[in-house]
């Protein structure tokens, strides 16, 4: 195995529990690999990424339940316990593979950023590994 090609981009981001969509800015950083693995990450210690299909209710249901899993509120450490929290849990990347340039992800699925932190206009690094035999 061997590293291929690497590239980052930046998004902005607000939140908190605020998901965006980055499965195109992926899928074009791969269009040109026939097999591999693409490693996304995000770069920090309080974002996180996940694989979910691409349609509102999803989307709002799954930011209104993370809500409850772990509440923003309550903790003893003060500032964004919460927000450290949520991303060890949900993780800052996630591996998918790639044939013949296109992401292998269930249908209408996407790769969303998720912001944990409150914030507004927040940039975020996240960097893209394409990995072949």
């Amino acid at each position: 195995m061997r590293i291929l090609k690497q590239e980052d981009f930046f998004i902005v981001t607000h939140g908190p529990t605020k998901l965006f969509d980055i499965t195109e800015r992926v899928a074009e950083i791969a269009k040109d690999i026939d097999i591999g693995l693409v490693n996304v990450f995000s770069k920090g210690s309080t974002g996180g990424l996940v694989v979910l299909p691409r349609d509102s209710n999803t989307i709002e249901n799954y930011e209104k339940d993370l809500w409850k899993l772990i509440p923003i509120y309550g903790w003893r450490h003060p500032g964004n316990a919460y927000a450290h929290l949520r991303s060890s849990l949900i993780g800052t990347s996630i591996n998918v593979i790639v044939e013949k340039g296109k992401l292998l992800l269930p249908p209408r699925n996407g790769i969303f950023f998720l912001e944990n932190q409150f914030t507004n206009a927040r940039r975020r690094h996240i960097l893209v590994t394409i990995i072949v035999e």
